[in-house]
């Protein structure tokens, strides 16, 4: 299966809708996951329309939408658990915040966003997976970028994929 990954969209309607959308229609994925901050949900719509899509709220969201998606996912997807979080909560960086948010849980893999940072590291079995910022990217590369996940039984796999807007 695959799943494409994006975070940190901040897309309001009024700009031009984000380049992502068309690289993420070439790619033909199974499942769209979001990592939240979308700021407006107008962009569901146009993500349901590539792949079914599934997504959490962040920080920059209002409260409308973090009534519609939460704050925290469990996904099955094939024979692997996935938690899917944005990450900024408890007190800490993402990647901390990943690590603590399903440290209790059988996950082989946490999404999570925020730090507009890309990161693809297994750990102790556990893959952490940020895709970046697919509009506002930050750290070195400072390239939008966006993920793919690849789900084969058990297994899973992450490749960070940068763009020019």
């Amino acid at each position: 299966m695959k799943i494409a990954v994006v975070s940190d969209t901040h897309w309001q309607p009024e700009r031009e809708l984000p380049r992502v959308l068309q690289l993420l229609e070439a790619e033909k994925p199974d499942l769209i996951l979001h990592a939240g901050d979308w700021t407006n949900l107008q962009l569901w719509g146009y993500l349901a329309r590539i792949a079914r899509t599934e997504g959490v709220a962040g920080n920059c969201d209002g409260a409308a939408i973090v009534a519609e998606m939460g704050l925290l996912r469990l996904l099955d997807v094939e024979d692997v658990k996935i938690g899917l979080m944005h990450g900024q909560l408890f007190g800490a960086t993402a990647e901390q915040a990943a690590r603590r948010a399903f440290a209790q849980s059988p996950v082989r893999a946490v999404v999570f966003g925020h730090s507009h940072i890309p990161c693809n590291r297994e750990e102790d079995g556990v893959l952490y997976f940020n895709p970046g910022s697919a509009a506002r990217p930050m750290g070195e590369v400072k390239r939008p970028s966006y993920g793919i996940l690849t789900v084969e039984g058990k297994e899973i796999s992450g490749e960070i994929i940068y763009f020019d807007k």
